[in-house]
């Protein structure tokens, strides 16, 4: 049985932006994880399969980020206006941490990959960007680490437009086999790494070739598998044709893809392993929000945190590595001491994106995203809930 939701509001979906407090959460998780900020052999294993699917989190925010942006489009919303608000959305708060990034790396002369050599290839791809289109970890993870997901974002920006306007045209009766088309392409991408690339290099701290991490992980093309299904995911709700699937069980599976990815070899666990559970969630908790049921994402709480999540993205990484640089830069700690020093290091980021986000995020939203000389574009069906509340942002890893 189908859900039907026709005629499509465009009110708010709450519970989405709730939701993205849980993906920044398992960000940050996956990269307490990686700094092994935990002495115990014990805690480690057990984070091996808890915390360290951060990637999860990353395909959240690609699939979030094409079905909000699907079903918030605007009428005749001509391509460049919508550029400018996408680039108002996530320019400042990357050139922001770009240069904090440059301060600590300055100082610090810590990397990921090795020693940082100022202003260069390994920095300035990543100041524009670009960095996604270049297979080496150095430029790929250089800088804010999770900064890599603005150049996949950037691309899907770029591309939305026309992307939109050819999946609009996909027959409502072709949305579901087109959506499973999209997911096996994403699974297809490992079998196309193993094949083709033959290793080199690994990333420092993963047990993956930098080629093979480059095409299944940050190459925007690829990524772009997982905006598209958000796009179509959107036009199947907003055509009516999203079962009836339970808010718990979509959560539940979920959860399990989460875990279940953990298991996977590495190259299918990055992505291939949850985009199922997560294809199934979004639309299951938007439909939620549209027929008012309950949810647990929805509160106030919850739904400011998914609004700085955005900003607490992009500041968490460079918090972790000041605060682990402070405290011993290679240092682990027994689990109560490790516990308070995550404790310490979550405190200080949530506050951080706080400022970030009241500070530079919304007021240059506020300011630039909408022009002066003519008035808002009409919405498709009905206006479209505030850019800062419904835009979908991007992790990745640190992504």
């Amino acid at each position: 049985m189908t859900t039907s939701v026709a005629p499509p509001s465009r009110d708010r979906l709450p519970s989405l932006t709730g939701l993205r407090t849980i993906a920044a959460l398992m960000v940050f998780s996956f990269h307490i994880y990686a700094v092994a900020i935990f002495a115990s052999p014990t805690v480690n294993k057990w984070m091996s399969h808890s915390a360290s699917q951060g990637g999860v989190g990353v395909t959240f925010f690609f699939i979030l980020s094409g079905f909000l942006l699907t079903w918030t489009a605007r009428k005749d919303d001509p391509a460049r206006k919508f550029w400018r608000r996408r680039a108002v959305k996530i320019i400042p708060n990357h050139l922001v941490t770009w240069v904090l990034a440059f301060v600590f790396l300055s100082l610090s002369g810590l990397t990921l990959t090795g020693s940082f050599g100022g202003i260069g290839l390994d920095s300035l791809p990543n100041l524009f960007m670009i960095q996604d289109w270049f297979p080496r970890a150095g430029v790929f993870f250089s800088m804010n680490i999770p900064s890599w997901s603005l150049g996949c974002e950037a691309f899907f920006y770029l591309l939305f437009p026309v992307t939109l306007w050819a999946v609009r045209r996909v027959r409502p009766q072709l949305l579901w086999p087109t959506a499973v088309l999209l997911v096996g392409l994403v699974w297809l991408m490992p079998v196309l790494a193993n094949t083709f690339f033959h290793g080199g290099p690994l990333v420092p701290g993963l047990p993956v070739s930098e080629d093979r991490m480059w095409f299944v992980y940050t190459l925007p093309p690829v990524r772009m598998l997982e905006f598209v299904l958000g796009i179509v995911l959107a036009l199947i709700v907003e055509s009516g044709r999203w079962p009836r699937i339970g808010l718990w069980p979509a959560t539940a599976l979920a959860l399990a893809g989460y875990i279940g990815s953990s298991y996977l070899p590495y190259l299918f666990g990055l992505v291939a392993g949850a985009v199922i559970p997560l294809a199934l969630l979004i639309p299951t908790v938007a439909v939620a929000d549209l027929q008012g049921k309950s949810s647990p994402w929805r509160g106030k709480t919850m739904v400011w945190l998914g609004n700085v999540s955005f900003a607490f993205y992009m500041v968490h990484q460079l918090v972790i590595r000041w605060v682990h640089y402070a405290l011993g830069a290679t240092r682990s700690w027994d689990t109560p001491q490790a516990i308070a020093v995550t404790a310490l290091i979550l405190a200080i980021s949530l506050l951080a994106a706080t400022v970030l986000y009241y500070a530079v995020e919304m007021p240059l939203v506020r300011l630039l995203s909408r022009s002066r000389r003519t008035p808002p574009a009409a919405p498709l069906t009905a206006a479209p809930a505030p850019e800062a509340e419904v835009a979908s942002r991007s992790l990745t890893l640190q992504r």
